[in-house]
């Protein structure tokens, strides 16, 4: 979720051919550790956070951060593709702990079901 955006304006949608579209989510490219850096802290900073008896600022929202790396190589006699690729999805779920020992009532507690 871009910082920008309203959590009302996401929407998980499957295609014909089983493509997932994520509308409402901005990706960005970036070249740099600096640049990939400054993206998460805004993601950071755009998440719901309240204090439980557990954590002080235990998150109220699910966050996905997903970094695409891409290596560009020289194409030799022996390789067969000039581009190595890898993805990581760093997750973190919203009201992972136990309800009973957070101490949340009303609306904290309803939002970590």
């Amino acid at each position: 979720l871009h910082p920008t955006t309203s959590t009302k304006d996401i929407a998980i949608r499957e295609r014909a051919d089983g493509t997932i579209l994520l509308a409402g989510v901005k990706e960005e490219t970036v070249m740099t550790l600096e640049e990939m850096q400054r993206l998460l802290d805004e993601g950071s900073v755009a998440r719901t956070v309240a204090g439980t008896l557990m954590n002080n600022a235990s998150s109220r929202s699910h966050s996905i951060f997903t970094i695409a790396i891409e290596q560009r190589v020289p194409k030799t006699t022996r390789r067969t593709h000039d581009c190595i690729t890898a993805k990581f999805h760093l997750v973190d779920l919203a009201g992972s702990e136990r309800a009973k020992r957070t101490g949340n009532v009303g609306q904290r507690l309803k939002e970590s079901d």
